[in-house]
C-alpha cells in the first residue's frame, strides 16, 4: 500500500500545487471500545495520564505530530506501531506523499481536536475527530509574493 500511496501522492503533487486548486482531507482519528475491536489502555506506571480518553488524546496528537512532520514513512510508522484506528490513514498518506512531491514547502498544523465521548471504562466508547490546515509557505523575490 505504501508504494501505490507514493504513486497517487506523486500523481496528485502538481494539480494540489495549483493555487487555484483547494484540497479539503477529512478523516476521523480513534476509535476506541470494543464495537470497535480497538481498546488500548494507559500504561500502569504513566502517572500523567489517569483516563483512557486521556491515553486516546495521547494516541491521536502522536499521530498528528507525525502529519505535521510531513513525512509519510513516520506517520507510516505510527500507525505500525499503534495500531489507530484512523479510517482516513489512507487518503492522509496520498497526501503527504503529494506534499512531499511538490516544489513548494508548506507548514501543516493541526487547529482543533475533539472526542465524541470521555472514555473511563471498557464499556464506553470514542471517536476522535481532528482539523488541520496546510499553507503554502510563500516567499518574496523581487516586488512580489511567490508560492
Amino acid at each position: 500500500a505504501k508504494s501505490t500511496e507514493r504513486s497517487y501522492g506523486a500523481l496528485l503533487a502538481p494539480i494540489l500545487e495549483d493555487s487555484r486548486v483547494f484540497t479539503v482531507i477529512s478523516s476521523d482519528f480513534c476509535h476506541w471500545g470494543q464495537r470497535f475491536r480497538y481498546t488500548p489502555q494507559p500504561p500502569q506506571d504513566d502517572e500523567e495520564i489517569n483516563e483512557v480518553y486521556e491515553y486516546i488524546e495521547r494516541l491521536d496528537r502522536k499521530g498528528m505530530q507525525q502529519i505535521e512532520l510531513q513525512r509519510p514513512g513516520a506517520f507510516a510508522d505510527y500507525l505500525k506501531t499503534y495500531k489507530n484506528t484512523i479510517c482516513g490513514r489512507h487518503p492522509i498518506s496520498v497526501w503527504l506523499n503529494a506534499l512531499q512531491n511538490q516544489s513548494t514547502q508548506s507548514s501543516v498544523r493541526f487547529v482543533e481536536y475533539a472526542q465524541s465521548n470521555k472514555a473511563r471504562t471498557a464499556d464506553d466508547f470514542s471517536v476522535s475527530y481532528a482539523s488541520a490546515v496546510c499553507r503554502v509557505r510563500r516567499t518574496f523575490s523581487g516586488d512580489k509574493f511567490t508560492a
